[in-house]
């Protein structure tokens, strides 16, 4: 029967992990501050068209084809709107 192996690195970083986890330091602190940070980008930075796109499709799972029969625009205007939005808001999430 064969062992499973593991590399050296993996193990310090879980054990490194699992110490943060006991301790109790998380990221949570991190994840709720770039949340308000994408929240407050997506209300302010984005077009209405980009905003609607992009919520519909991540958040409300509607396919891209469905979005742009609501729109009444072609899928690719749709497909260009939802990655104009995610880079923009990479670009901002990137200053933090």
């Amino acid at each position: 029967m064969p062992r499973k192996t593991f590399a050296a690195e993996n193990f310090v970083f879980d054990t490194m992990a699992y110490r943060d986890f006991l301790s109790g330091d998380t990221n949570a602190k991190d994840r709720k501050f770039m949340k308000s940070i994408l929240r407050r980008a997506i209300n302010t930075e984005l077009t209405e068209q980009q905003r609607y796109c992009l919520v519909e499709y991540y958040i409300n799972g509607r396919k891209m084809k469905e979005i742009a029969a609501i729109l009444s625009v072609h899928p690719s205007t749709v497909t260009r709107h939802i990655r104009r939005a995610t880079e923009k808001l990479q670009h901002i999430a990137s200053y933090y």
